[in-house]
């Protein structure tokens, strides 16, 4: 694997499916073409986190584009795919609200990855944030998660 990158922001998003896993968004994101006709290298991703159906509930998985430290293709902005994590969760957060064991993992993920790469919490933000969508959906509550990410991993100086 390559040299890390210097990550700025985690951009959180939900599959708004019931069930899946990484080798099913990579199936299909591969069959996706860009702005230029070109075919998607796959998972645009780079962390998937299971809800029970199709992956482990809770289970957190590292996609290609992790272990090879590149750019995503999830957020419609090219600042936050060049410079974000981006993190998926198995579910439809419109529907339902993410899994107990989701939360405690993305909590976990979230607070191990702002710490390594030192991104604040105000650049923790949901798909919506980036794009018009309801991504991560109206079930994550994503200000609760980011603080709860952020109390206990940060040892105050």
């Amino acid at each position: 694997s390559g040299p890390e990158h210097s990550w700025r922001y985690v951009v959180i998003h939900h599959s708004a499916t019931n069930a899946g896993s990484v080798d099913s968004i990579h199936n299909d994101h591969r069959r996706r073409k860009d702005r230029a006709g070109n075919n998607w290298l796959g998972i645009g991703y780079h962390f998937v986190i299971g809800n029970g159906k199709g992956m482990e509930d809770g289970r957190i998985e590292a996609t290609f584009r992790w272990k090879q430290q590149i750019h995503g293709a999830h957020s419609g902005s090219t600042a936050h795919n060049a410079n974000g994590i981006g993190i998926c969760l198995i579910g439809n957060f419109q529907n339902n609200a993410p899994t107990a064991n989701q939360l405690k993992a993305v909590r976990t993920l979230i607070g191990r990855l702002s710490h390594r790469y030192d991104i604040p919490a105000h650049l923790v933000i949901g798909h919506n944030a980036v794009k018009s969508t309801d991504c991560p959906g109206k079930f994550f509550r994503l200000q609760e998660v980011v603080r709860d990410s952020f109390s206990g991993n940060r040892v105050s100086s």
